[in-house]
C-alpha cells in the first residue's frame, strides 16, 4: 500500500465549514475510527486520511488549539 498513487481531493468550503470541520478532525482519534473500521489496518488509514486533512485545512490558517 506504500506505492500508491495519491489521489488529490480538490473542495470548497465556507469560512464556517472549514472552522467546523478543522475542529472535527482536531477531536477524532483512532478509537473513534477504530470503531467505524473493519480492522484496525483500516482505522490507521482512515487517521492517515485525516491527518492530510488536519494538515491541508492548518496551511489555509484553519489550526484549531
Amino acid at each position: 500500500m506504500r506505492h500508491e498513487k495519491p489521489v488529490e481531493v480538490n473542495i470548497q468550503l465556507t469560512h464556517r465549514e472549514a472552522q467546523a470541520l478543522a475542529q472535527l478532525v482536531k477531536r477524532l482519534g483512532f478509537s473513534d475510527c477504530r470503531g467505524l473500521a473493519t480492522s484496525d489496518i483500516e482505522a490507521y488509514l482512515m487517521m492517515d486520511g485525516i491527518n492530510q486533512i488536519m494538515k491541508a485545512l492548518a496551511e489555509e490558517g484553519y489550526a484549531p488549539r
